[in-house]
């Protein structure tokens, strides 16, 4: 059994759970015209064994992978600061999270910069490893449906297939909050 697939305007819904991005960046807007037929453009990010699935609009770029500045007293999963833009952004082990070891990372590791989903957050980004290089993907009703069993973590939206491919929607907006939470106490 699945859920029903909803798309609109810089989101992707699935049933009632949706990944929901607000860009930053003026001069980043995306062409709708995609969006208008009921098409979302999405990415793939690779983890060590499992997938990500987002809107394209959630994500600022991707960079080579750098390491970053260790926080001292930091959760497990926060694996320190990385510089980018100017700015520092905090950059957060998806695996760690999922309460899983941070695997080693490949010859291709990468890092994502991703765009706040939450309208009053006081950081406009933050940062995520991966460990290949993402993949473009038109998200649809025909390729993209959700399965209702209960996330494993609070981490997570729900698992989902894109062309038969298992991913998984990630609840970015309670990773925000916690890590909104990890640095003001």
């Amino acid at each position: 059994m699945t859920f029903p697939l909803t798309m609109t305007n810089n989101q992707l819904s699935i049933s009632n759970i949706r990944a929901e991005s607000h860009l930053h960046d003026d001069d980043d807007k995306t062409s709708s015209h995609a969006q208008s037929s009921n098409q979302i453009p999405s990415i793939l990010l690779p983890l060590q064994e499992q997938i990500l699935l987002l809107p394209r609009t959630a994500i600022a770029e991707i960079i080579p992978y750098i390491e970053p500045k260790p926080l001292p007293n930091a959760p497990y999963w926060l694996c320190g600061t990385v510089h980018w833009r100017e700015q520092i952004l905090l950059l957060v082990s998806f695996e760690a999270l999922q309460r899983k070891p941070i695997p080693p990372l490949s010859n291709h590791a990468h890092i994502v910069i991703l765009n706040t989903v939450r309208r009053h957050s006081s950081r406009k980004f933050y940062a995520l490893i991966i460990q290949n290089i993402p993949q473009l993907i038109l998200a649809h009703g025909n390729n993209l449906s959700a399965f209702p069993h209960a996330p494993s973590s609070p981490f997570l939206h729900c698992r989902a297939e894109i062309n038969q491919l298992p991913a998984l929607i990630p609840n970015l907006e309670y990773l925000e909050e916690t890590l909104q939470r990890c640095v003001t106490g």
